[in-house]
Parts: C-alpha cells; sequence; structure tokens
C-alpha cells in the first residue's frame, strides 16, 4: 500500500499547486448569478451558455469549490494519508493500533476512487 500512499500524495500536491495558482478566494456569485467573481472581484467563470436553474447551480457550484476550501480539503485527505502510512509502519502492536490500520486503509482507498480513472490507479486499490 505504499504505492497507493504515494499515489495520492502525487494526485494531492497536483491539486494543491492548481488551487495555490488560481485567482485567490474566497469566491461568491454575482447578483445574476451569472458570474463567479474572486475575491478582488476578477471574473473567475461564466456561466453563460447555461440558463435558469442550472446556470445558479453551476455557478455557485464553482463559487463553493474555490481555492480555500480546496486546499482545506486537501489538507484533511493529507491528513488521514499521513495517519495511514503511520499506523500501517508501525505494524499495528496494539489491538487498537490494528483496528485504526484497518479503518484508515478503507478510508485511504475511499480518498483515491476519485482518480480511478488516472493511468497509475490500480483496482486492487478498490475499496
Amino acid at each position: 500500500m505504499d504505492d497507493l500512499v504515494q499515489f495520492l500524495r502525487d494526485r494531492l500536491a497536483i491539486e494543491e499547486q492548481v488551487a495555490k495558482d488560481a485567482s485567490p478566494g474566497p469566491w461568491h456569485v454575482d447578483a445574476e448569478a451569472d458570474e463567479v467573481l474572486a475575491v478582488d472581484d476578477i471574473v473567475v467563470a461564466e456561466g453563460f451558455a447555461l440558463s435558469g436553474h442550472q446556470l445558479r447551480a453551476t455557478t455557485e457550484h464553482i463559487a463553493r469549490h474555490d481555492p480555500a476550501r480546496v486546499l482545506a480539503d486537501i489538507d484533511g485527505r493529507c491528513r488521514i494519508v499521513d495517519d495511514y502510512a503511520y499506523y500501517t509502519s508501525i505494524g499495528g502492536h496494539t489491538d487498537a493500533e490494528r483496528g485504526r490500520a484497518e479503518g484508515l486503509t478503507y478510508a485511504v482507498q475511499c480518498l483515491a476512487l476519485p482518480y480511478a480513472g488516472h493511468l497509475d490507479y490500480r483496482d486492487e486499490w478498490r475499496p
């Protein structure tokens, strides 16, 4: 499973860099709900090809995934991966440690699911 740890760390590092390079957050939807604006009111995305409910839902979705939120999400996922790496490396000397490692194994496998289409993803990692 060390390969899974490295696989996830590599994917998360890419996501982190993209978020850091993006226009700063928090992002918000404009009054007409047809644009997503960065904290400095620069347009991040336009929903010009959409209409009605789909437009509002799409721009709101984009705004909710601003760089600050993405970075916080990555931090949480990295903590789970780090705990998994630690508890699997110590060999689970106690029942509690073994139980924690088993639970973290499942959690880390679930964290890898969004990347199942990646060339380096292995089917054996599927929970």
